[in-house]
């Protein structure tokens, strides 16, 4: 099998696996209705249709849209489902990308194709895997929301939500990577310039424009209001989101726009170009300091730092331009001053003051468990990890088990103990040399003389990225992932030897990223029906997995869960003693009675026929040590109280409580307790 053939397939895929789960994700996402969708639908269909006649500024504002449509949709649809706002916002940029590039085969740098490829590959193949994993192999559980899939207390479709988020935003990231280096990439409208050293600045003024009018939002924020367009969570620790809702990730997005767009700024060709990078540069990072964000002062200041450096350096052989450059810089950083001291919002320096009590080297290891947990999941799964998309979530089950301790949902831990954690020591390989390759670039390459100011800012801006990715995941948000790929792109661009030699990898080595990709799938398919079956995982850390049911509510009759046709209960055994009740409410159940059967996987508990929708109620002894107990519900059909005329479209059977109580007298209606026999594992 050819090189070249291997290379087609893989990116093929690669967009079949985007365009599956792109929808797969807005229909998913419990947060999500048909407005949502239709929004997703109508980004998709306007990208791809404008791309064709307006390829350089369609994708643009395609990119420009990631950092603008969160707060706008989230005061449209009053909800702040950030992970499927990005979804819609890069529905927008695949739509505009399908126009323009090659089925031919990746256009990356000649080991970068094989590396990022099978990168790509592996994820396409593997993420169908990971949502029947999630779905306990019946797809009907993603949209169950009564069933808890963590002890981070997310439902199955918020799980399965958060898996697709990160394959959308990784395939995506890529295939616009791949798109810059298409000749002429980024600038080919009708009558343009088709430079290509122009190729990756065009493309990346969307990020740094938007990243700009939401700093100047973030300003606002934290100088005059900062309820305005902020999300609940960061009004009271007094960090600014910008239009992002969310201060970590604008932080990022804001120290990196800054430095871009002062050397993207340039290639517009516009009048007064110093006044328009200084006055980016400033808002930008004053708005990065009203964030708080750690992350970000880490992502920028290298970049900035050499940019300043440079700026100094060229100008100190010419005293006119070196007075020109000192009061521009200054000017600069009086402005930034100036939005400061006038700000309410709490800077990343005064953070990181305070955090400095837990600042050792053990604690920025272990970051406050996720380090520990990320660790625990090497040794449990060396070869395959948890799978992509699964740490965030998965880590509080561990650290229920480590720690007994409850762990909330976040990512702060090292990007390549990251990786190996959700892909495993061989999937990851790929994406971790090509790191490492950036990394031997940012580091050996010189300096063209005619572009050092521009490469000498991205060669910062690549180390801060890659000194932040030591400690957090900066490159989780798809804008930071973006703006990350737009530097690496640029700067590879700029230093890049004369061109020669071989066009592409060797059929081997894409062999053996296909053998990868393939293993890493198969693999989760067979762990999916082992360990990391979801009521495997619910019973090594003794949680409650409830499936077919709707989310627990207080009816007059007491705390019940009204489940579906067909309900399995898996509940960690409190005590030795067990009370179901249950009851029916179809409107028709005097005249057409409902069958109701309760069994475990060797023995009926309830088998009767309801007439009325009086609560009745069973109870029952465990055998000692009984640590969990399974039973499933059916009904011989169900009702939707929207055909009475009411609101509710559910589709109801049966209402069902399982309730552990402490000794057998608590309970004085039951007039005896039956023996649960012990059915073996599960």
């Amino acid at each position: 099998m050819s090189a070249s053939l291997l290379d087609r397939l893989s990116k093929r895929i690669t967009i079949a696996a985007i365009a599956i789960a792109i929808p797969l994700h807005v229909y998913v996402d419990p947060a999500t209705g048909w407005t949502l969708r239709g929004i997703a639908a109508v980004a998709f269909a306007a990208g791809f249709v404008c791309a064709r006649r307006w390829p350089s500024l369609t994708s643009g504002i395609a990119t420009a849209a990631a950092a603008l449509l969160p707060v706008f949709l989230a005061a449209l649809l009053h909800v702040a489902a950030l992970n499927v706002f990005y979804t819609v916002s890069l529905a927008g940029l695949f739509g505009s990308l399908l126009p323009q590039i090659s089925l031919d085969g990746w256009k990356l740098p000649r080991w970068w194709r094989v590396l990022l490829g099978t990168w790509a590959l592996t994820i396409s193949l593997a993420f169908p895997v990971m949502i029947v994993r999630e779905a306990g192999l019946r797809l009907d559980t993603l949209r169950d929301t009564g069933s808890l899939d963590s002890w981070a207390l997310l439902t199955t479709p918020q799980v399965v939500s958060w898996i697709l988020y990160v394959v959308i935003t990784q395939l995506v990231a890529l295939l616009w990577l791949d798109w810059l280096y298409l000749p002429g990439a980024g600038n080919r409208d009708p009558g343009s310039d088709a430079n290509p050293e122009s190729r990756v600045p065009n493309s990346a003024h969307g990020l740094w424009l938007a990243a700009t009018f939401a700093s100047l939002v973030a300003i606002y924020q934290g100088t005059v209001n900062m309820a305005f367009l902020n999300a609940g969570p960061w009004i009271g620790l007094r960090r600014a989101a910008g239009t992002l809702l969310d201060a970590n990730a604008y932080g990022a997005i804001a120290a990196l726009a800054g430095p871009i767009a002062f050397v993207s700024i340039p290639y517009l060709r516009l009048r007064h170009p110093r006044q328009l990078q200084a006055a980016a540069l400033a808002i930008n990072w004053a708005g990065a300091w009203m964030s708080g964000s750690r992350t970000g002062l880490l992502c920028g200041a290298f970049g900035t730092l050499l940019l300043v450096y440079e700026l100094l350096r060229g100008s100190a052989r010419d005293e006119s331009a070196s007075r020109d450059t000192s009061s521009l810089l200054a000017g600069i950083a009086v402005v930034v001053l100036l939005f400061i001291v006038g700000a309410g919002a709490i800077g990343p320096v005064q953070r990181i003051i305070e955090a400095r009590g837990g600042s050792s080297v053990h604690e920025l290891w272990t970051r406050g468990g996720y380090g520990t947990v990320a660790t625990r999941m090497v040794r449990d799964y060396p070869l395959t990890g948890v799978g992509i998309g699964s740490f965030n979530w998965m880590a509080p089950d561990y650290w229920r088990t480590l720690a007994n301790d409850r762990l909330p949902f976040d990512n702060a831990q090292n990007w390549w103990r990251h990786q190996v954690a959700e892909l495993g020591l061989v999937a990851s390989l790929p994406v971790i040399l090509w790191s490492l390759l950036i990394a031997w670039l940012v580091f050996t390459r010189p300096t063209p003389v005619e572009r050092r100011v521009e490469t000498q800012t991205l060669r910062g801006l690549l180390i801060g990225i890659g000194a932040a990715s030591l400690l957090g995941m900066p490159t989780q948000n798809p804008i930071v992932l973006l703006m990350f790929f737009s530097c690496v792109a640029r700067f590879e661009m700029l230093t890049r030897p004369v061109a020669g030699g071989p066009s592409g990898p060797p059929a081997a080595a894409w062999l053996a990223g296909f053998i990868i990709a393939i293993a890493y799938a198969g693999g989760h398919l067979a762990l999916a029906q082992g360990p990391l079956k979801p009521p495997v995982r619910a019973a090594r850390t003794n949680r409650d997995y409830i499936t077919g049911t709707y989310p627990s509510e207080r009816l007059p009759q007491g705390q019940f869960r009204w489940t579906q046709r067909h309900a399995s209960f898996a509940l960690a055994a409190r005590s030795r003693h067990l009370v179901i009740r249950y009851h029916v409410a179809h409107p028709d159940v005097g005249t057409d009675p409902v069958k109701l059967r309760i069994t475990t996987a060797c023995q009926t508990l309830v088998d009767e026929f309801r007439t009325d929708s009086a609560i009745n109620a069973q109870a029952f002894e465990l055998p000692e040590g009984e640590e969990r107990v399974i039973f499933e519900t059916d009904v011989s059909r169900t009702w939707k109280p929207s055909d009475a005329g009411e609101s509710d479209t559910r589709t109801l059977g049966a209402a069902i409580e399982a309730d552990f109580v402490g000794t057998p007298d608590v309970v004085t209606s039951q007039d005896h307790w039956i023996p649960l026999k012990r059915c073996g594992p599960v």
